[in-house]
């Protein structure tokens, strides 16, 4: 009986880890191909102001302002200085946009940043839903910092292979 369950474990365990299937290759439906295989890389631009990602998307990111987070909000600590910014991706190129290659993060200096979630103050982060061709996202993303007003603050937006990196300061 035991033998028998051995070679069951092990044949179950060399069919999660696939060494007992095929092997597949990855494939590309073609949707944000343009994104991946270019990089774009805008750094130490300022906030407010439209940046070009090529494959015709632009984003443009809020200057910072004061931000008090509600009981309820994710990843923020008391004592953080917390900023929300607006965020605007602007779709002009042939292909929509998958939500899942959209990031963010923030840093201040040698500081800790977070990215906060608040629902209940419309803080929701990156869209959901695909960005369709010639649309246009808004939303709201916001950080919270162990550092002061005045300190730097980087903010990168990713989506695929593409980059956006704004400069300035903590509001």
């Amino acid at each position: 009986m035991k033998k028998g369950l051995i070679v069951v474990a092990l044949a179950s365990a060399l069919a999660l880890t696939g060494c007992a299937g095929a092997k597949k290759e990855a494939t590309s439906n073609g949707n944000n191909d343009d994104l991946v295989t270019g990089t774009t890389s805008t750094t130490g631009a300022g906030f407010d102001k439209p940046l070009d990602l090529g494959a015709g998307i632009t984003v443009t990111i809020s200057a910072p302002k004061t931000f008090t987070p509600g009981n309820f909000a994710s990843s923020y600590l008391p004592g953080q200085v917390a900023n929300v910014l607006a965020v605007e991706i602007k779709n002009s190129g042939s292909t929509e946009i998958d939500p899942t290659s959209i990031s963010f993060a923030s840093d201040s200096g040698d500081n800790t940043c977070t990215d906060v979630l608040d629902g209940d103050n419309g803080v929701s982060g990156a869209p959901t839903d695909p960005i369709a061709a010639g649309t246009t996202a808004s939303f709201k993303i916001a950080v919270g910092c162990d550092a002061k007003a005045g300190a730097p603050l980087r903010v990168s937006i990713n989506i695929g292979a593409s980059s956006v990196a704004v400069d300035g300061k903590i509001a």
